[in-house]
């Protein structure tokens, strides 16, 4: 079983996971610096329960957009600024009363400042805040903050390690939580990420195509204003934040298609799904396993 403090902690380390795989380089000769991301993913049906009754065939829908401009600051420092959009509507039969919402919504900016030390320590430092919601009222409710400072080791071409805190506002247990984690690269074509929200294996083909096997998790913490189903709990959900999360195993496939296009696939099982409504004790979670794909593409100007 998933540990409540694992469960805690992987919402606000997605803020800051997959450090180990970003490069601190500039951009290619020629670009500008600027990404824009696209990305969409959907959790098949499955049954979510409470203490009292079982609500079957939900199902989700997510989509995302990003857009990042990265800043050379010097010949080494770097400095990232994002503006990111989330919308997961959360799928349910027509006349089944479930005490969710349809929609949850973010719209939120980031910066992130990367500073090697010297050849082997880089520092990174990220904030951002946004407004997270449920149903309506984005950019006037819901506001939260993340942060994380985080070390990075290059021990050798085989070992990099990852140390440091991030911190989420909109979390319940662990408003600040302990970072680490470990890339192990035994060969050119195999690397191994150890660490939490992103532990799996990774095979590079060739220098276009990439294929990888893992867990992740995925989620968010949102404020929802109105009772969703008045009744159905057994208490008011008015004024409350609401959990997201899920934790997903599958398999992925990445191909940079040349200098400017990179797609993504990833198809798998989501192995829990639990909706917590952190101010009133009132939590839904999943009975089994349900099936899940997500697609993702990034353009690179």
């Amino acid at each position: 079983m998933i540990s409540k403090t694992l469960l805690a902690a992987l919402i606000p380390l997605s803020f800051c996971c997959a450090l180990l795989s970003q490069p601190v380089e500039p951009p290619a000769a020629g670009k500008v610096g600027l990404s824009i991301t696209t990305s969409s993913a959907f959790s098949g049906k499955g049954d979510l329960k409470d203490d009292r009754a079982t609500y079957n065939d939900i199902s989700a829908t997510q989509y995302s957009w990003a857009v990042n401009k990265h800043i050379a600051i010097g010949k080494k420092r770097r400095l990232n600024l994002g503006l990111d959009y989330d919308q997961t509507n959360i799928d349910k039969p027509a006349t089944a009363q479930v005490p969710l919402p349809e929609r949850l919504k973010s719209l939120g900016a980031s910066l992130r400042y990367l500073h090697p030390l010297n050849q082997q320590w880089i520092l990174s430092a990220s904030v951002g805040a946004g407004s997270y919601v449920a149903e309506s009222g984005l950019l006037s409710d819901g506001w939260g903050v993340r942060a994380s400072v985080i070390g990075i080791y290059n021990h050798s071409r085989q070992f990099t390690f990852l140390f440091g805190l991030a911190h989420n506002s909109l979390s319940q247990d662990l408003i600040i939580v302990p970072v680490i984690g470990c890339d192990w690269r035994p060969t050119e074509k195999w690397s191994v990420a150890i660490g939490f929200p992103r532990m799996g294996v990774t095979y590079k083909l060739n220098k276009q195509v990439s294929l990888g096997f893992g867990l992740s998790g995925s989620g968010g913490a949102y404020y929802v204003k109105n009772d969703p189903q008045p009744g159905v709990a057994p208490r008011s959900l008015a004024d409350s934040r609401l959990q997201h999360l899920e934790v997903r195993l599958g398999v992925n496939c990445d191909w940079k298609i040349n200098g400017t296009f990179r797609v993504s696939a990833t198809a798998g099982q989501v192995l829990l799904r639990r909706l917590k409504y952190i101010d009133h004790d009132y939590q839904l979670k999943s009975s089994g396993t349900a099936p899940f794909l997500s697609l993702a593409g990034t353009l690179s100007l």
